[in-house]
């Protein structure tokens, strides 16, 4: 089963994007917040009234990590199933330009079709009629720049907040001179650690038939804890990343007004969430008024959640059947 959201479908689906070395350096942090992080942008944007055999998860996938999609109708009875009327999608690679440097071709390359294997396109000239992008971006790209960028920086932190409660535990740190006064250190921590609330030890210890002479047995230092914790810090930090990240791709974010922010400001602070988003959604439409009259659909796209005024969040109508379910 093909996982939509593996590092091996990002690389099969982003070629020269991300290069087979992309991820070797990567940490399972890293891995982490870019399954995670890709699976919340997944819910910014939903639409409604896909053709029925259209595969929602591959579709949305394919915007968001390559940017677009050619959209196509066939003859090819085998095809029929993923696309009612023939009307279907695959991820495609694009070449050629025109007068405003706008691909002129686009190549579907896919396993599935083994009689034959890759398709081009002449979007512009005789396939005009049955062949038409749609792109999520006015440049053609994706979202996996935004997805890195966070997913990095969170990574990170998330190292950080582990070292954090590490060096939390270190309360005391003990030196013995010998292993003798190291094992009954041992034992004493034991005893304590046990609920002992008296712990008695020899002040004289055995080092082979030696008597050491009454001395200090232990040199203890006291770890100012409170002093060098930070987790505290670093999960304010941890939550401004995300806040960050959800303004970049529209979804909303609880604003804590302050006590001087006036109402222009939180007005600002709102608009600002929604300017990336806004252009998705115009960039989406703007194909989809070229793909709709071309191929008699009604596919809409729209904002998964809105937010009015006063920041109360207004859920998207159902899709109809065949389309991509409410989120």
């Amino acid at each position: 089963m093909l996982d939509f959201f593996s590092e091996n479908t990002v690389d099969l689906l982003n070629g020269m994007n991300i290069p087979s070395t992309y991820w070797k350096d990567k940490s399972l942090e890293y891995r982490y917040w870019f399954r995670s992080l890709i699976h919340k942008i997944d819910s910014s944007i939903i639409f409604k009234n896909l053709p029925k055999g259209w595969s929602n998860d591959f579709f949305m996938f394919c915007l968001w990590c390559k940017g677009y999609v050619l959209v196509f109708k066939t003859d090819r009875k085998d095809l029929l199933q993923y696309g009612e009327n023939g009307i279907v999608f695959n991820p495609c690679t694009l070449g050629g330009y025109n007068f405003y440097y706008q691909p002129t071709y686009a190549i579907v390359a896919n396993p599935y079709m083994t009689s034959k294997f890759e398709y081009k396109f002449d979007i512009e000239g005789k396939d005009k009629e049955r062949a038409a992008l749609l792109k999520l971006t006015p440049d053609f790209l994706g979202v996996l720049d935004i997805i890195d960028y966070y997913a990095s920086k969170l990574a990170e932190l998330s190292k950080g907040i582990d070292m954090s409660i590490i060096n939390s535990k270190f309360g005391l740190i003990a030196s013995a001179s010998n292993e003798a006064q190291a094992a009954t250190l041992k034992s004493i921590m034991d005893e304590l650690q046990k609920g002992n609330p008296l712990v008695v030890y020899k002040d004289q210890l055995k080092e082979s038939d030696e008597i050491i002479p009454r001395k200090e047995p232990f040199e203890i230092w006291v770890q100012e804890l409170k002093k060098n914790y930070i987790l505290t810090e670093q999960l304010q930090d941890f939550q401004t990343i995300l806040n960050s990240f959800y303004t970049e791709i529209g979804l909303p974010v609880a604003i804590e007004k302050k006590e001087r922010m006036i109402t222009s400001e939180a007005d600002f602070a709102s608009a600002q969430s929604q300017a990336r988003i806004a252009c998705w959604v115009e960039t989406l439409r703007e194909c989809l008024e070229i793909i709709n009259e071309k191929f008699n659909t009604d596919i809409e796209v729209e904002y998964a959640r809105e937010i009015n005024d006063t920041g109360d969040r207004k859920g998207a109508e159902p899709s109809e059947p065949g389309g991509q379910p409410e989120k």
